[in-house]
């Protein structure tokens, strides 16, 4: 983990998930990316013959909020982590995407603002869309969240699928914290059960020979109930799971279980995108323009 994206809206949530953020990128000694998408819909207005680009004005001053910020932070922390701001206009999703591919980005860390009934949090959220659709690890800061390490993570598997592409996601990230890993089993009534589990126990014993994990299967009436019950009786960091490609009816119940994860847990959930952007290999080539403090 070396580059950290985090976006902000300049709400007490954002700031809650960018301290969270500075505290990642103060103990790897990586980089931090602050980024806020102007999604402003207003004309130029013509005026003597001139048009007058309102957007510009208004990117300018979220730019020097940005920058201000970032100041900041480098001054609190010493200045031990690089730091670059990014404000550009469109969908905050598609800023998000855009950046994590050109800056090579390992995390996007943002926080959770919830939704008014359940159905607003089933069908979606900024957050929401943003886990299911990135091309890198997402972490999802809820609001009452506090950072207490990135030591302790559980990886929630429902032990009906190749965990390869997840867990190698999930080890890059935790390495430099010396991590240990809990891969959780909830034997819930709702879950399908077709793949044999000592096939995937088996599987993941086999390709992770020398990474620190221990799992562990439990029974729960429902997947969520499973995880809250493991994590009250074993204090961990951060909850992981993975973000599959499903059909319809598998991605709203599948969408279910991340939104109260994500949205009524005070605990951040790591999601693990089923087809991460690779980096490529570096190369010497002219740097792009970019907002640097």
């Amino acid at each position: 983990m070396k580059t950290i994206l985090v976006p902000t809206d300049f709400s007490a949530n954002a700031a809650n998930a960018i301290n969270y953020a500075v505290k990642l990128a103060d103990q790897v000694k990586g980089k931090l990316i602050l980024c806020h998408a102007l999604q402003s819909q207003i004309l130029g207005l013509p005026e003597e013959g001139v048009t007058i680009s309102p957007e510009k004005l208004l990117k300018a001053s979220y730019l020097e909020e940005l920058n201000k910020l970032g100041r900041s932070i480098q001054l609190e922390n010493g200045f031990r982590f690089e730091l670059e701001t990014v404000c550009e206009d469109g969908p905050l999703y598609q800023l998000l995407a855009d950046v994590a591919v050109t800056r090579n980005v390992d995390l996007i860390v943002m926080g959770t603002r919830g939704a008014s009934t359940f159905l607003d949090k089933l069908i979606g959220t900024n957050t929401l869309n943003i886990i299911e659709n990135a091309l890198c690890p997402v972490l999802a800061i809820p609001a009452k969240a506090t950072f207490t390490g990135f030591q302790k993570l559980v990886y929630a598997s429902d032990f009906e699928k190749e965990e390869h592409v997840y867990l190698q996601q999930l080890f890059q990230l935790t390495e430099p914290f010396d991590a240990q890993v809990h891969v959780l089993n909830v034997k819930a009534e709702d879950q399908l059960d077709m793949v044999a589990d000592g096939q995937i126990v088996a599987e993941i014993a086999k390709e992770f020979t020398r990474k620190p994990y221990q799992i562990s299967q439990l029974k729960a009436g429902h997947v969520v109930e499973g995880i809250n019950a493991f994590t009250r009786e074993n204090p961990v960091d951060v909850v992981a799971v993975a973000i599959e490609k499903r059909g319809f009816l598998e991605t709203l119940f599948h969408k279910s279980v991340s939104t109260q994860l994500a949205f009524e847990s005070n605990l951040p959930l790591l999601a693990l995108p089923e087809t991460p952007f690779k980096k490529p290999k570096p190369l010497t080539q002219k740097k792009e323009a970019a907002f640097n403090i």
